[in-house]
């Protein structure tokens, strides 16, 4: 049993959350409608080792049942007691520095086997969440939304976000991706810009124009960096992240819950309609003539 996992599903259980899980079960243990708890749907299979997210819990008989949501899919019911809590962290942009990077053995364990310093080299990344494994933190890393995989965090290269002006020329060159490759044509006149995304380490920022986004090199730029700090590579849990994420996802799920009641309830009203139609039918059949024919023939050779 996982201790820590234990004592967060109690202290949820108290204040509810949304919260994500990496699923460490039994892949033959049940899952159970997410409308009737008594009834099992499928057992956990596949489900195993993927990131889900815990949409509501109950404790019965001293276990822990989390009603689980994956791939925007609600999945139903299930037993937690050896999951790994998923802590939210500040939301911020990223990069891999693949010079010094190793991969987590923890990855295989989980049947990561992608590379993925061929899949995620020069790509903007996202880090929004890490777990703890033996002690060590590994953070998790997402490529549009999608999650990768795990990387040490000393082996992260952090942008720092900001919003400051600075008047941007036709002398500035403009890229269109972080990696300071693809050509973007540059402005036509002096105009406001803001930096929105700094990566001190790669010496880029990307900037936000009335128009466009663009990348630059900050030696092309009239801008001080000195105001601007690297935050300590040590990851805090961050609860302020997880209620905002817990609003913007809040509507998405009651909206899928509302969808799962009216596919249903139409599916419901279908069956009613089918065995009214057999019904109508069969009144119908036996009221004819040929029908009471029929029903004079059955009843004979009952007797």
């Amino acid at each position: 049993m996982n201790i820590k996992l234990v004592n967060k599903l109690k202290e949820y259980i108290k204040t509810p959350q949304l919260f994500e899980i990496l699923v460490q079960e039994n892949i033959n243990q049940n899952i159970y409608n997410e409308f009737d708890i008594n009834s099992s749907e499928r057992t956990l299979g596949n489900l195993n080792n993927q990131v889900v997210r815990v949409l509501g819990l109950r404790e019965i008989d001293e276990e822990f049942y989390a009603l689980i949501e994956f791939g925007a899919n609600i999945i139903g019911w299930t037993v937690l007691e050896n999951s790994i809590f998923i802590h939210p962290k500040k939301l911020e942009s990223v990069k891999i520095n693949f010079d010094k990077f190793t991969t987590p053995d923890f990855n295989r364990q989980v049947n990561i086997n992608k590379d993925l310093v061929l899949s995620l080299k020069g790509r903007l990344l996202t880090s929004k969440s890490f777990i703890q494994v033996d002690g060590v933190q590994l953070e998790m890393i997402y490529l549009k939304g999608k999650f990768q995989g795990f990387v040490y965090p000393r082996d992260i290269i952090r942008g720092i976000d900001t919003s400051d002006y600075l008047n941007v020329d036709e002398s500035v060159k403009l890229y269109r991706d972080s990696n300071l490759v693809i050509d973007q044509e540059p402005v036509a006149e002096t105009m406001k810009a803001t930096v929105t995304l700094v990566f001190l380490e790669l010496n880029i920022a990307k900037l936000s124009t009335e128009n466009q986004t663009s990348w630059v090199n900050l030696d092309d730029l009239d801008y001080d960096t000195s105001h601007l700090d690297i935050e300590n590579s040590h990851l805090q849990e961050n609860f302020i992240q997880m209620q905002t994420n817990e609003r913007k996802k809040t509507k998405s799920i009651i909206e899928s819950l509302l969808k799962r009641q009216i596919e249903l309830e139409k599916n419901i009203d279908k069956y009613e309609t089918r065995l009214n139609r057999v019904e109508n039918l069969y009144n119908n059949l036996r009221n004819s003539k040929l029908g009471k024919i029929q029903v004079a023939i059955w009843e004979r050779r009952g007797k």
